[in-house]
């Protein structure tokens, strides 16, 4: 490991109250789980501001079909090849990964009575739940799976 990146891993460990193996295993883990699948399949990161910024200058029409775009384009091989399945489960996977790496939105979800109650939290406003409804949506389709999504400015839930 290069000096400069052994500095900087420990700077963050000290300024986080974590071990130096902690935090080198989240990276490890970050990249295993999510970073390496984006790079494979042409994927890239972009800021919070810039892609804010892109929406909110879209039609809703238009953020939507974004929305749908990315959830078929290559999302079917991202997802096969981190999760190895094209599935429900697989899905709920990913979605996981998403709030776990991505800072897009926060996952969370509640079992009850058979089902799994998922809600993406984001701070996008009203455009960023219309965008996650459209890749909601086309994702599902996928797996032969329609769900109903509930918008909310900040957030956005469906059952499966």
């Amino acid at each position: 490991m290069s000096e400069a990146a052994y500095r900087a891993l420990q700077e963050d460990a000290n300024k986080h109250n974590i071990s130096l193996n902690t935090i080198a295993n989240q990276i490890l883990l970050a990249y295993a789980e999510y970073d390496r699948h984006l790079k494979k399949h042409g994927m890239l990161k972009i800021s919070h501001p810039a892609f804010a910024s892109i929406i909110n200058a879209a039609t809703d029409e238009a953020i939507l079909e974004a929305g749908k775009s990315a959830g078929t384009g290559v999302f079917p091989g991202l997802m096969l090849s981190a999760t190895g399945e094209l599935s429900t489960s697989g899905i709920l996977d990913w979605l996981k990964r998403l709030g776990t790496y991505s800072n897009i939105a926060d996952y969370s979800e509640v079992s009850h009575g058979g089902k799994v109650s998922v809600t993406l939290t984001h701070d996008f406003g009203p455009k960023g739940s219309l965008f996650l409804a459209g890749y909601l949506d086309s994702l599902f389709r996928l797996v032969g799976k329609q769900i109903k999504v509930m918008q909310l400015k900040d957030s956005i839930t469906f059952e499966v």
